[in-house]
């Protein structure tokens, strides 16, 4: 089901989304998150960025392959102390292009809809999406990063 994308000054993108629980329907919410990112032709989509008060995302860990991870409850472990800034757009800020820095490598941790925990390394695209959709669920937009 296509949902419309919320406004960037609703109050959804404002606040830290809370962890979902066992209440879930985690398969609902990835097939969702999947669905609409595809359609809004995004490598990634935070649940928040379509009205969805769920602590979750959806992105594209890898173009080439069309590898699309979900991610419930996220959490960056670790943090490289090399950064580089680069150019991102945002679905929820459309003809918005600005520069932001961050850590090229990340350690996360994320569950999937099966409940079960991930542990994997990040760099380069794949982290700076990560931490992108991290942000949305953070009540942080990319326009305060720069």
């Amino acid at each position: 089901m296509i949902r419309d994308l919320v406004k960037s000054n609703d109050s959804i993108l404002h606040r830290k989304i809370l962890p979902c629980g066992c209440n879930c329907d985690r398969h609902f919410v990835a097939k969702t998150l999947i669905e609409n990112m595809l359609h809004y032709e995004g490598v990634g989509l935070s649940a928040n960025q379509i009205g969805m008060d769920t602590r979750a995302f959806a992105m594209i860990r890898d173009i080439e392959y069309n590898d699309i991870i979900v991610c419930f409850n996220p959490v960056i472990l670790n943090s490289s102390s090399d950064s580089n800034s680069c150019e991102e757009g945002c679905l929820s800020y459309p003809d918005k292009f600005i520069n932001v820095q961050r850590p090229d490598k990340i350690d996360v941790m994320y569950e999937d809809e099966e409940g079960r925990e991930h542990k994997i390394k990040l760099e380069g695209f794949p982290s700076r999406v990560f931490q992108h959709e991290y942000d949305h669920l953070e009540g942080i937009d990319f326009t305060q990063r720069q």
